[in-house]
């Protein structure tokens, strides 16, 4: 299976300016955790929920005061919409990502979640629970701290 037939398609951007309020603001209203930051149609980033609550909370700053660009991952990992669905999980559980952006060309086309994998393969729980497993296993540098 490829991803192109079960990534979600309708993805909302932010730009680098966004204030981290108006990226959290777009979060609830969308029921989403991770929001890709754009030039156009093209990723320059991503943030999640856990950027915004565990960095620019730990800085003493407030939402009102950071932008996006200065919280997001730069250049994330990415995949093609042409790739096999159970390369895609692997590479997840080897970056430890739960959710990978799509990218056709230049140009941000779906998300893939970790949530989309397990429903696409229903029949394959081993491949799922490995998945999980080692994308939710703590980092060597996460141990650290």
């Amino acid at each position: 299976m490829k991803i192109r037939e079960i990534a979600v398609k309708e993805v909302y951007c932010v730009k680098p300016e966004a204030t981290l309020s108006e990226v959290a603001a777009l979060m609830r209203d969308h029921g989403v955790g991770v929001m890709p930051v754009c030039e156009g149609k093209k990723l320059v980033g991503i943030i999640t929920d856990r950027d915004i609550v565990i960095t620019c909370a730990a800085m003493g700053s407030t939402a009102t005061q950071c932008k996006a660009k200065d919280f997001m991952t730069k250049n994330p990992k990415t995949v093609s919409p042409d790739v096999d669905l159970e390369q895609a999980a692997k590479m997840m559980a080897g970056e430890q990502i739960r959710r990978l952006p799509v990218i056709e060309g230049d140009k941000l086309v779906g998300i893939l979640s970790l949530g989309d994998i397990s429903l696409a393969l229903k029949s394959d729980d081993k491949l799922v629970a490995d998945t999980l497993r080692k994308i939710s296993t703590p980092s060597k540098s996460a141990r650290s701290h």
